[in-house]
């Protein structure tokens, strides 16, 4: 919850369904809504992709189409956000993407493809990179020390999780990060315990199973 001056990079390590993106975009969307001047000129989400994030601009579609598989993940979550009420928030499909989409339409919330964001400077944006443990240690680098006045990184992960052929848990970027940025006091770091899991029983079972 702290702002950009206080904690301009959060690192939040932790295993599947520990909430991790849930709770970093419901703070993007307090400090964007909920306040009385917003505290960031948007909320900006990028997931790396170990199989196409160098060659996204073969793909058809302009950049949002083409970026549209990663961001489900984060589109579920904004669901739960956007309508708290837990037993009708389903009941209607079509006003729930209403809601969600209008977070974009407004560009209260945006998405970007990790190459479009590297080699930017990025001023006063809240920018989440969520599954952070496939950046390499070079990625992470590039994102971070492209921070403009006024922006918050948070880098999301479980470094127990990588798809990255080339990567392990130790020379991702996510814990590349977390090592270099440790003592620094603009870094803040967290790590969800496996009991905060908020997924069901059955894939608690299987995370620790298989």
């Amino acid at each position: 919850m702290a702002d950009a001056e206080g904690a301009p990079l959060v690192i939040v390590k932790g295993m599947a369904g520990t909430a991790k993106t849930f709770y970093t975009l419901a703070v993007g969307l307090h400090a964007m809504l909920e306040q009385e001047k917003p505290a960031y000129r948007r909320i900006l989400i990028s997931r790396p992709n170990a199989q196409f994030d160098d060659d996204i601009g073969f793909l058809p579609g302009d950049e949002s189409e083409k970026i549209a598989p990663l961001l489900r993940p984060v589109v579920d979550n904004l669901e739960l956000l956007v309508d708290q009420n837990e037993k009708e928030r389903f009941a209607d499909e079509r006003s729930l993407s209403g809601k969600v989409e209008e977070l974009f339409d407004r560009g209260i919330v945006d998405a970007q493809a990790l190459n479009f964001i590297r080699g930017r400077s990025i001023s006063k944006t809240y920018l989440v990179i969520d599954e952070a443990q496939n950046l390499t240690p070079k990625q992470a680098k590039g994102i971070i020390t492209r921070a403009g006045m006024g922006t918050k990184i948070i880098l999301l992960g479980d470094p127990q999780q990588i798809d990255h052929p080339l990567l392990d848990e130790r020379t991702n970027g996510l814990s590349y990060a977390a090592e270099k940025m440790k003592g620094s006091p603009l870094c803040w770091q967290v790590t969800m315990s496996a009991e905060e899991c908020e997924r069901s029983a059955l894939a608690m079972d299987a995370v620790k199973r298989m």
